[in-house]
């Protein structure tokens, strides 16, 4: 054990030595858009890429609103983006749809910003219609993502560190002896637990279901202990061969289990149900191995690593720490502490001046106030202030005695004018004097005019000491007596 250390520590430190090297800055080190225009150019003079024709199924088939349509294409064992330009896209017939054999006429090329190669599509013609495998997969599909199985909010996160590790594939596949392999390379103390089943054919989707349901059995956990985590999967194939793992029966075992679990089914372009129902998918069982495993010495480098960068801030810590306490020793406070006080000591004495002047001055305010207001209350004083009133209601009683005699000599004088006015005006101060006061009989109307009379008319003349009943027994007007007392 301490000679597999002292290795260790022997590549580490040539590591160390060949960064420290200068020769090492010499080498060219490129950026990844270099190496990526690098690839666009060697593939864009190839003549033959240029024009090709090219087979597969359409997995993806999406149109973005500028009507430029993206899509995939993939055989059993890989897969290439394309594009199609909305100009060439309104050349179709009919546009394709997932699940369709076709055949591709484009050029190949490096996508700039993702590095990916892609198919720049001039044509696609159309092979076959849907094939029943995929019309399946997406029927069962849809039906398990109405109930739920494949939210995201289900996902579990996988064990760090797992000590036992379930697989439920086939004994005799090249998966179980890929995901040993890997195991023992990463971490030998990691525990492999085989629950056999079948991965193919009729029977197999019952077979994985009830291994799955065995791996979460508390049997199984009594006799070999808690499984960790689960990896269930199988090797490449076409989509015949993987089918079972798109059986509704076998997703819903995945969906079920308590153990957080693998997909690593196929190729890493194959995709099944039990990929959306897992809590984590993997391309591959060996990539699932690499997934679940940790590094035995991935770990031992990390760790060696951290005690590098542990000792290195203790190191720089402690000299930070001699630092500052050398700073601080020569500092005036710890050298002559006493001088400090001088200081402090001056300020007391300035200050105890200016509080007592303050004091004094504050006192000589206070008093200057309560003069002041002595004097304010004093002018205030309520007997003061009612002596004035009375004074000042003497004055006021014999306005009013003043004015209310005024008043009633002129109202006497006022009402003795009036009775003047009003006894010049009487009517029947007139009829004293010899006249008469005609009205009608019967309106009490008084008749001034001849115009009011008639011959026979009744009439009631008003003297000073009585009244008259006459009969008018002619009407002369004014005029007509005028005349006679001329003549």
């Amino acid at each position: 054990m301490d000679l597999w250390f002292e290795s260790i520590e022997e590549s580490w430190l040539e590591f160390v030595r060949r960064i420290e090297r200068e020769d090492w800055q010499k080498e060219p080190v490129f950026t990844v858009t270099d190496i990526n225009n690098y690839l666009r150019q060697m593939v864009s003079n190839d003549d033959f890429l240029q024009r090709v024709w090219v087979k597969g199924e359409i997995s993806r088939w999406q149109v973005y609103q500028s009507g430029h349509a993206y899509f995939t294409l993939k055989d059993e064992q890989s897969q290439i983006t394309g594009v199609m330009w909305r100009e060439r896209r309104a050349a179709l017939k009919e546009e394709p749809k997932e699940g369709e054999r076709v055949r591709v006429l484009g050029s190949i090329r490096v996508s700039k910003r993702g590095g990916e190669f892609q198919i720049d599509a001039i044509a696609i013609v159309r092979e076959i219609d849907k094939g029943y495998w995929w019309q399946r997969f997406e029927e069962t599909k849809r039906k398990l993502e109405a109930e739920g199985l494949f939210d995201s909010e289900r996902k579990r996160e996988l064990p760090p560190f797992p000590r036992r590790i379930g697989v439920i594939t086939s004994p005799d596949g090249a998966a179980i002896r890929d995901i040993i392999r890997i195991a023992r390379e990463r971490h030998s103390g990691v525990e492999i637990i085989l629950f056999p089943s079948l991965v193919q054919g009729e029977d197999a989707p019952d077979s994985l279901a009830k291994a799955i349901n065995l791996a979460n059995s508390e049997e199984v956990e009594r006799i070999v202990g808690k499984i960790d985590v689960l990896i269930i999967g199988r090797g490449g194939g076409s989509i015949e061969d993987l089918w079972a793992f798109n059986e509704e029966i076998v997703v819903r075992a995945v969906a079920k289990s308590q153990i957080p679990t693998v997909s690593a089914v196929g190729h890493e372009v194959d995709f099944t149900l039990t990929d959306f129902a897992a809590d984590v998918r993997a391309p591959t069982p060996t990539a699932a191995a690499q997934m679940v495993v940790p590094d035995r010495q991935e770990l031992l480098d990390r760790l060696k690593q951290l005690e590098i960068r542990l000792r290195q801030a203790i190191k720089s810590r402690l000299r930070q720490a001699r630092e500052q306490w050398r700073r601080l020793s020569e500092r005036r406070c710890f050298i002559d502490p006493m001088s400090l006080l001088s200081d402090f000591r001056q300020d007391i004495d300035r200050i105890g001046v200016r509080l007592e002047s303050l004091g004094r001055n504050s006192l000589a305010e206070k008093r200057r106030q309560l003069l002041e207001l002595s004097n304010r209350l004093a002018h205030r004083s309520p007997h003061a202030q009612l002596a004035q009133w009375r004074e000042r209601l003497h004055r006021y009683g014999d306005a009013l005695r003043s004015l209310t005699e005024f008043s009633m000599s002129r109202n006497r004088r006022n009402l003795e004018l009036l009775e003047n006015k009003l006894e010049a005006l009487n009517p029947f101060a007139v009829l004293q004097r010899g006249y008469a006061l005609v009205r009608d009989p019967i309106s009490g109307q008084v008749l001034t005019r001849v115009a009011h009379f008639s011959e026979g008319q009744q009439a009631e003349v008003i003297l000073a000491d009585g009244k008259l009943k006459v009969t008018v027994d002619e009407v002369v007007k004014g005029d007509e007596v005028f005349d006679g007392a001329n003549s």
